[in-house]
């Protein structure tokens, strides 16, 4: 069980080790804070292929009554690639992102609190700058629901109980067999 404390930072994480078996080919695969940038690539390198896991931001989902409130995180995974081993740069990143929008939708990424991943998208962040330093950057987005809420584990406090045909009904309750209920705990 994860702890529902740490649930919102421990997903990138979660998705960087499920993008990693997948695609044991990348040389990275991390977190990153907020957008990838071509100022991020620069500062950091080109360590391609690689992966990079953000969370972008997070708004509330519909409540119903009663219930907990829950969000919906704004995920992203900038793919970086660059020519090499006679495959273009932006044929990689197509093959990347195919295989990340056929993986994500409908992921939890077991964790606790984690609804199923929706709403995946593609986009490529091809511009004159990002050509110009030899690379691809392409992104795939999706919408992570996510609930603080966990509920605690308690009895429901119903017992059951199982009778014997033809000794059934109120008048044979004391041949009945207890088999589960608050008596258990």
């Amino acid at each position: 069980m994860s702890d529902p404390n740490s649930v919102m930072a421990d997903l990138p994480t979660q998705v960087c080790a499920r993008f990693n078996a997948l695609l044991p080919d990348l040389r990275e695969c991390t977190p990153h804070e907020g957008k990838y940038t071509l100022e991020d690539l620069t500062r950091e390198g080109i360590p391609a292929p690689a992966v990079k896991v953000s969370c972008l931001g997070a708004k509330q989902d519909q409540t119903y009554a009663g219930a907990p409130a829950t969000f919906l995180l704004l995920m992203a995974a900038y793919v970086v690639t660059r020519d090499g081993l006679g495959t273009s740069r932006d044929i990689l990143a197509a093959r990347i992102c195919q295989t990340l929008l056929a993986a994500i939708p409908e992921q939890t990424w077991g964790l606790d609190g984690i609804g199923p991943a929706r709403t995946t998208a593609m986009h490529t962040l091809i511009s004159t700058k990002v050509k110009s330093k030899a690379v691809s950057l392409w992104a795939v987005t999706w919408l992570q629901p996510i609930s603080f809420f966990q509920p605690v584990p308690r009895s429901l406090g119903v017992e059951l109980h199982v009778g014997i045909a033809p000794k059934v009904g109120a008048d044979h309750v004391d041949d009945y067999e207890h088999v589960g209920g608050s008596d258990d705990e």
